[in-house]
């Protein structure tokens, strides 16, 4: 082809891009640099330190949101009116029939993501603590800013998330380095000079780039399930060999991050990826080594922890179970035996039907371990259970409900429950305001906080459902709820459409486990709502919904 054809084409082709669609091509350039920004900028930065770390996050996080949202809101009013006006000359505006649109548009999530704005606008106002609602409690900062600024990362990425995969990318490979980090912290290496001038106590309590080692087990336990999606079903073995490498490292940190909340999380996410996995032979295969990997990793880790040893790290439960106890080697050996079992049979046939059954078994069988320990708990705390079984269980921590059950979460909890009881109709439907639990407690409780905490602030709950039910009322946490409910029920529905459906499920799955015993805040939240519109920007995509 001659250089005047070809020029000639490309002529050709520029002329046949619409004013609309060079519109549709920035927003989606604008939304990944403002999520790729997002990943590097909340992931890295720190001031001074782990000093007043969570406040240097969420000032870069604010940063981005406010400069990357304002031109995308300046950008999307352009794109807005070109859609409704119609983008091109003889063809029919969008504002055109826009109800009868509007129901194919906008899914069951969006539903849900939109009402929870609105309610949570709506108890700004119930609320009645105007200043203190805006940006929200300091050091916390889950103001209504912050929950409208999840609500614009989910609405940006599922409608113009066309560089999700890039997206993705900036997210795992950031990810990546704040896990190693934090493996090679447990180990006592410190590659980037925060540990300078920390006693063995305070290295104990603090890692990586996140801060408080809570804080980052929930960026943990969000980012690590798509890691583990991409080494699950990835068809290349490129993408399989750098999923198996993220997801080893992630392993590795989460063993060692000592935080049993995490565990919880784990369990989430891995039965969501069973469920899906009995589905083919071949994916149930790499279940059971993503299992015995993880067992794997956890007795390596005990070995290098040894080497250079914390004196000060006191292990929880659940981490000392993995790291030290006998029954994880029993488990490590099982799911070997169980790998070399289904290799043995992987050329004769599989009864995928029969399979899907254990799947649904599992979660059921899930379900029924958590309604059964809920009541040995009840029932345990109110000396119902005698013999061996009432002194088996006393021995456990988790099965003796008192005030200082989950680190002092009994209290917490229990008075919560109380502050929402003693709440006002307005209240209990609408909330006292985004992140003005504090605000709230310290104006209709404080001598009874007082006297539990003294000077202390409670901010939260420490149970991030039950904290949004004070804080946005019914029908804000109903709103809530229903995001996540909703999303994963969606996402599962299509996931062979797209295995990274299934990992945006699992990391929502993770997230509600997890955030059932923590908070919303800057190092997880807006993360998963990402992950979320990429969710809904595959079904979009998939359902030819996009542009």
């Amino acid at each position: 082809m001659s250089n005047k054809v070809k020029k000639a084409q490309n002529r050709k082709n520029a002329a046949g891009v619409s004013g609309q669609e060079l519109l549709q091509i920035m927003m989606e350039y604008i939304t990944a640099a403002i999520m790729a920004a997002m990943c590097v900028a909340v992931s890295f930065y720190a001031k001074d330190g782990y000093n007043q770390i969570g406040n240097a996050k969420f000032a870069a996080y604010r940063m981005v949101m406010i400069v990357g949202f304002s031109i995308f809101l300046v950008a999307g009013a352009v794109w807005l009116s070109v859609r409704l006006s119609g983008g091109k000359r003889g063809q029919e505006p969008f504002a055109a029939g826009f109800f009868s649109r509007l129901k194919e548009r906008v899914s069951v999530t969006d539903f849900c993501v939109l009402a929870y704005l609105l309610f949570s606008t709506i108890s700004v106002i119930s609320g009645g603590f105007y200043e203190d609602a805006l940006w929200g409690s300091f050091g916390w900062n889950m103001g209504w800013m912050s929950q409208l600024g999840f609500v614009l990362i989910y609405l940006a990425v599922s409608r113009f998330g066309g560089h999700y995969r890039g997206i993705l990318a900036a997210f795992g490979g950031s990810s990546f380095v704040v896990f190693l980090i934090a493996v090679l912290h447990r180990m006592l290496i410190d590659p980037i000079g925060f540990y300078e001038g920390l006693n063995g106590s305070q290295m104990a309590q603090f890692l990586s780039t996140m801060g408080q080692a809570t804080w980052y087990a929930s960026f943990l336990v969000v980012a690590l399930p798509m890691g583990v999606a991409v080494f699950l079903f990835a068809e290349k073995s490129s993408w399989r060999i750098l999923g198996g490498i993220y997801t080893t490292v992630g392993f590795a940190s989460l063993v060692t991050q000592n935080s049993d909340s995490a565990y919880f999380a784990l369990a989430g996410f891995m039965l969501v990826f069973f469920w899906v996995c009995t589905k083919k032979r071949e994916t149930l295969n790499r279940f059971v080594e993503v299992c015995t990997l993880f067992f794997a990793v956890g007795k390596v880790m005990h070995f290098l922890m040894q080497m250079r040893p914390n004196p000060d790290l006191e292990y929880d439960f659940i981490t000392a179970l993995i790291l030290e106890g006998t029954a994880t080697w029993i488990l490590l050996g099982l799911c070997l035996l169980l790998c070399i079992f289904l290799y043995g049979r992987r050329n004769r046939p599989y009864l995928s039907v029969r399979m899907q059954w254990v799947g649904r078994l599992a979660v059921l069988v899930a379900a029924a371990v958590v309604v059964i320990v809920a009541g040995l708990i009840v029932l345990q705390s109110r000396n119902a259970l005698s013999g061996r079984l009432g002194e088996a269980l006393n021995a456990v921590s988790y099965f003796n409900w008192n005030d200082a059950w989950g680190n002092g979460r009994g209290r917490i909890w229990s008075f919560a429950v109380r502050v929402f009881a003693g709440e006002s109709i307005l209240h209990k439907l609408f909330g006292v305001g985004p992140d003005c639990f504090s605000s709230y407690v310290a104006a209709a409780h404080g001598e009874e906080a007082y006297l539990l905490w003294g000077d202390k602030i409670l901010t939260n709950a420490h149970n991030e459902w039950l904290t949004t039910l004070v804080n946005t009322g019914i029908f804000g946490a109903l709103s809530y709820i229903g995001i996540f409910v909703t999303a994963v029920r969606r996402d599962l529905r299509a996931w062979q459409q797209d295995y990274l459906l299934v990992g945006a499920a699992a990391s929502a799955v993770s997230y509600m486990a997890f955030n059932f015993f923590c908070y919303q805040q800057v190092c997880c939240t807006p993360f998963v709502f990402l992950l979320l519109g990429v969710g809904e920007y595959v079904l979009r995509e998939k359902s030819g919904q996009t542009g």
